[in-house]
């Protein structure tokens, strides 16, 4: 196994873990929540480049106008220093953001309308001339419907208002248009898929197109496969394993890829790094 898979396999475990002690120890789901929201904090900070931060808060224009409260906000923390706080709820002019984040602990359909009405807030602001509106992004733990259904949800929100880029990790479901989720792509279209856990060759490689299959007789929601527990998806009539690792290894390149380019910075490294298969998205 290369050294990314490690690192990401390593990195899901740890908020795996995070997130399943908070849950048990807390009654009150919006605590239950708000510590969710910490552990995808948390992951992000050790990956963003160090002129971003984040935080969480409301946005505001120079006209008075202001968005929803947001989960999670990547802020430039450099050049754009947050201007006013008050207890634990920042206020950020709208131009100093670059990306919002919506967070989930499982994610439903009034989720998804949720997310539109943040998203929606955000367009009704006005930036200054010389900047753009910030990104958005819809991140949850996990779903109450399947991914098919996740997708359909998505589309059923008016383009404007729909995210632009979403994840939900278990079991590994990622969203958003081609363009955003492949750099090598310059398509609007509305892509969408789950990361199946990829066969490897005897060189230990993943090998593009090839996955692991479940056991039809087993567990058709989560089944071990070399010492881990994978969730299990239906591809082609058949039932597959997903590997939600690597769709919070797209999720985090693709967000630091999304800053940059609105900003006029090089392509992240990482992104180098990626080769074919780990880009993989299997739409069901």
């Amino acid at each position: 196994m290369g050294i990314i898979d490690q690192y990401w396999t390593g990195a899901l475990q740890r908020l795996h873990a995070e997130v399943e002690v908070f849950n048990r120890l807390i009654a009150h789901q919006g605590e239950r929540g708000r510590e969710n929201e910490l552990a995808l904090a948390r992951i992000l900070e050790r990956l963003l480049p160090g002129r971003l931060g984040v935080g969480t808060g409301l946005m505001f224009d120079s006209a008075g106008q202001y968005s929803k409260q947001m989960d999670l906000l990547l802020y430039d923390q450099i050049d754009s220093p947050t201007v006013l706080a008050q207890t634990n709820q920042l206020l950020h002019p709208v131009e100093e953001i670059q990306l919002a984040i919506e967070v989930k602990s499982r994610l439903s359909l009034d989720g998804v309308k949720d997310s539109g009405q943040k998203r929606a807030s955000i367009n009704e602001l006005v930036p200054v001339e010389g900047f753009q509106r910030p990104m958005f992004a819809l991140f949850a733990y996990d779903a109450v419907s399947s991914p098919a259904t996740v997708a359909e949800h998505l589309v059923s929100l008016a383009p404007e208002i729909r995210p632009d880029l979403t994840c939900v990790l278990d079991p590994g479901f990622i969203a958003g248009p081609q363009g955003i989720l492949d750099p090598a792509s310059n398509s609007d279209a509305f892509a969408y898929g789950v990361t199946l856990l990829h066969a490897l060759n005897e060189s230990g490689e993943r090998e593009r197109g090839r996955y692991i299959k479940a056991d039809p007789n087993g567990n058709l929601q989560r089944q071990h496969h070399e010492g881990a527990l994978f969730p299990v998806v239906d591809f082609i009539d058949e039932p597959f394993l997903s590997d939600p690792s690597r769709a919070l290894l797209l999720f985090c390149e693709t967000l630091i890829r999304m800053t940059v380019k609105s900003s006029g910075r090089k392509m992240p490294t990482l992104t180098y790094y990626l080769r074919p298969p780990y880009r993989d998205i299997e739409q069901i």
